[in-house]
């Protein structure tokens, strides 16, 4: 099977190998509903998070919730970084802890994935386009060595109803996917996730718009209408109270990863 594809059957999403070039930048983690793993090859990272500044070497984190700000890191120079999307059985599976332990300010990855030092030792020796590829393949060793995930379905199905609608279908639909009534559903998610359905659409909403935005639609206006929310005032409060910035202002700190010739207009 083509290594993409198992990755993909495995829970393993993006994987991405990256070195910023120029002064210091602030990099802010967008809003998504998969469980985090990143790791740096030099010196050790500064995250921030809910107030809270930390260096490591490496992270793993889970989901956002309501109320707390996505994670924000300071990339610099001559720190070759591995970045990797997890879907929440996946995180699972190779943590052995509930996610709804672990936020989206995340755990030095050395607590629970005591095998990850010596993964960034090899990956260091790689050159860098190498680095993903290799990553992939360490991290399939691993969920096949893994057992299997007691995760709750009546969470997890929901959560990829969600994720796959970009957060548009209503919580009572959701429920009755489940079979479960509104309030189970809610129980049962924020139990296994750390997360409800209601939140968790909204950050899908807000996924689905930075990932328009990348793809160089043409003005915010045309972004909100087409990722679900009322107008465009409604996005912008999303973009503050998610990530504290503002549309055009995460466009500015973003500028040199987005692959767009064109940039939304406010």
């Amino acid at each position: 099977m083509e290594l993409r594809q198992a990755c993909h059957e495995a829970g393993i999403g993006v994987v991405a190998a990256g070195e910023h070039t120029g002064p210091p930048r602030l990099h802010r983690a967008v809003p998504a509903l998969s469980a985090r793993l990143v790791v740096s090859l030099g010196a050790p990272m500064e995250v921030r998070y809910d107030g809270h500044v930390r260096h490591t070497r490496a992270v793993v984190a889970g989901l956002m919730r309501p109320g707390t700000a996505t994670p924000s890191l300071t990339l610099r120079p001559d720190q070759p970084t591995v970045y990797v999307e997890l879907s929440p059985s996946a995180m699972h599976r190779l943590t052995e802890v509930p996610l709804g332990e672990v936020d989206a300010g995340g755990v030095d990855a050395d607590d629970l994935l005591p095998w990850v030092s010596r993964v960034c030792e090899e990956l260091a020796s790689h050159p860098a386009w190498r680095r993903e590829w290799h990553m992939r393949v360490r991290l399939l060793e691993r969920l096949e060595r893994a057992g299997r995930t007691t995760m709750s379905p009546d969470a997890l199905e929901p959560l990829k109803i969600i994720a796959a609608s970009g957060g548009r279908v209503s919580v009572e639909e959701l429920a009755r996917h489940a079979h479960l009534s509104p309030r189970q559903l809610r129980h049962v998610m924020r139990r296994a996730l750390g997360v409800g359905p209601k939140f968790a659409s909204r950050v899908a909403r807000l996924a689905t718009a930075v990932r328009r935005a990348g793809d160089g639609a043409d003005s915010w206006a045309r972004i909100a209408a087409e990722s679900g929310y009322h107008d465009q005032s409604h996005l912008v409060r999303d973009f503050n109270d998610l990530m504290e910035t503002t549309p055009s202002g995460w466009l500015t700190e973003e500028r040199r990863n987005l692959q767009a010739q064109r940039r939304p207009s406010l």
